[in-house]
């Protein structure tokens, strides 16, 4: 019981975090609004046996992107379902403050609930394995790579070899109102989509273009993502005394949330040119070296010095752990 209460305090806390965080207009889709929906789902399986979360995982996996695509469509069709949405909206106040709301957090949005989902099962029944086991972070990597290779290759065999990539290049981009054209399709795979795919024709459910949340997207991700943590977890072994080297990464992990905030913080700077003519003016010429290594360092230093958690995660601890004692 106390689990569940810190996990659904916790989402609470993300949800507003989250919106604040996209009320300062940067190009980043922020993701802990979305974190804190997928949060309060995830509960419904918090005391599930692994193998139940990983089945819940894979089903979704599939079926969350074929109804996600279908009840879009019903919506882009400007239906009865367009109307209630439109209703839903006007009354969200994350919507008024942030222009993202429920309706996007659950389907429309940059990681809708319904297909990123997925992803956080796979996680949760993950964590329930013995990870210190060699056999088990193994497996991780045989599974993750063949979910991989199985989901790319039968996309690629769909798009390129089976003529999908000149039907989906001759539908209509609803960003722009234009065809996509060859170039246009091409560039998806480079550039990636914000979260959903267009309702304009089924085939869209055979892409793997990054961040499109089509079952093979989620699996093709799903695997790599599977996998490197099986070969983070014996690499990190491996090295032996050396597993120093591996402490940056470890620490921004453990600092991830003081991470993220921070880095949608410095990118804010930068969109406002608040650094230029002052001495740290180089955060903005080198923006992603700079966020990329100011993690590292900052991260690391933080564990090393102050061997507590993060500045955001401490309080997040606290706050979630002092409520959830309070909830009978």
């Amino acid at each position: 019981g106390m689990a569940l209460w810190r996990v659904v305090v916790r989402a609470v806390v993300l949800l507003f975090l989250g919106t604040a965080l996209t009320m300062l207009g940067t190009p980043v889709a922020v993701i802990l609004a979305y974190y804190a929906v997928l949060f309060v789902f995830t509960c419904m399986l918090l005391t599930e046996r692994w193998q139940i979360i990983a089945g819940a995982a894979a089903v979704l996996g599939v079926v969350g992107p074929v109804v996600s695509f279908w009840v879009r469509s019903l919506i882009d069709a400007g239906g009865t379902l367009k109307s209630v949405v439109d209703t839903v909206n006007a009354y969200d106040p994350f919507v008024a403050l942030a222009d993202d709301g429920v309706v996007n957090f659950l389907l429309t949005g940059s990681y809708p609930a319904i297909t990123w989902l997925p992803f956080v099962f796979a996680g949760l029944a993950i964590g329930r394995l013995d990870l210190r086991q060699t056999r088990v972070r193994w497996r991780l990597v045989a599974l993750g790579t063949v979910l991989a290779a199985a989901a790319y290759t039968v996309s690629w065999l769909a798009v390129r070899v089976f003529g999908v990539d000149a039907r989906l290049a001759a539908t209509v981009d609803p960003a722009t109102g234009e065809v996509f054209g060859t170039e246009g399709f091409d560039q998806l795979f480079v550039e990636g989509i914000g979260g959903t795919v267009p309702t304009t024709d089924w085939a869209w459910l055979l892409v793997t273009v990054p961040h499109s949340g089509t079952p093979l997207d989620v699996y093709g991700a799903g695997g790599v993502a599977i996998a490197v943590l099986g070969l983070c977890l014996i690499v990190a072994d491996a090295l032996g005394r050396a597993s120093w080297l591996v402490y940056p990464l470890a620490s921004v992990g453990a600092l991830s949330l003081t991470t993220y905030v921070g880095h949608i913080l410095v990118i804010w700077l930068d969109e406002n040119d608040v650094l230029d003519g002052t001495p740290l003016f180089f955060v903005s010429e080198w923006l992603s070296l700079t966020v990329l290594v100011g993690s590292l360092l900052f991260a690391t230093v933080w564990r090393l010095v102050v061997k507590r958690r993060g500045p955001l995660e401490w309080p997040l601890h606290v706050v979630s752990s002092w409520v959830a004692k309070r909830i009978p």
